[in-house]
């Protein structure tokens, strides 16, 4: 449980919209999280939420190695389009947890003999992934979130929220473009990790992705969502606007 010591917010104007920005500081790992409210949440049913992992390297930078900065983006999209959602960000993950200058090294690895994401790992001596979401799971709480329609590629991620007392109504799936950068990463996630990529063919090469749940139309805001739909827009991946 949060204790309103460890818990501040304000709001977070953005591009597009005006997001209630809830920070805290979980009593169970240390770590200050971050979670980004959209809209009136309601009796907390079905709310559409997206759980990310710190990841710098792509969120910041738009490192085209993995496709964590384009989920972070077009998770913000969806959940704009819906007008009601929240995104909890989870500091602590980076490399699924091993750290930064672990994560850096692995990438060496991976450069350098080949390894995938998860030989890279197990090379070293580190675990393939321990990422704790317990954090996410308070904050859901905390809001008053019942139970979820989850942005996600993992079916690890639906069964670790569960444990944790979040009720995962759907999965709905947040697949981004496979390219010559990103592809060899994906195909692993697919391969080893198990996670849900249909948009891959069978040799792991780019593919269209298949429209598996209807996608939210976006709105027109105004007023306190800080003007309209075109004046506000995020940039879109990959754009010099968005400094990638």
């Amino acid at each position: 449980m949060l204790s309103h010591t460890d818990v501040a917010e304000s709001d977070l104007v953005l591009r597009r919209a005006t997001f209630r920005c809830v920070a805290f500081r979980d009593p169970v790992d240390s770590h200050e999280h971050l979670a980004l409210v959209l809209g009136e949440l309601g009796d907390g049913e079905d709310v559409l939420v997206r759980v990310h992992s710190e990841c710098v390297t792509g969120d910041v930078f738009g490192a085209l190695r993995c496709e964590c900065g384009d989920q972070l983006r077009a998770a913000l999209d969806a959940i704009l389009a819906e007008g009601r959602g929240m995104l909890v960000y989870l500091r602590g993950h980076e490399g699924r947890g091993i750290g930064l200058v672990n994560k850096v090294s692995t990438q060496l690895l991976q450069d350098e003999q080949g390894l995938d994401t998860v030989d890279s790992a197990t090379a070293l001596g580190l675990p393939v992934d321990v990422r704790d979401y317990g954090p996410a799971a308070r904050v859901l709480r905390q809001r008053g979130v019942r139970s979820v329609r989850l942005l996600s590629n993992n079916p690890a991620k639906v069964r670790a929220l569960e444990e944790h007392g979040i009720k995962v109504a759907t999965r709905v799936p947040l697949l981004v473009a496979a390219h010559a950068d990103n592809t060899r990463y994906l195909t692993a996630k697919r391969d080893r990790l198990g996670h849900d990529l249909p948009h891959l063919n069978g040799d792991g090469a780019p593919g269209k992705a298949p429209h598996t749940e209807p996608a939210p139309q976006p709105r027109s805001r105004s007023g306190a969502h800080g003007g309209s739909e075109s004046e506000n827009r995020l940039p879109e991946p990959g754009s010099a606007e968005a400094g990638e």
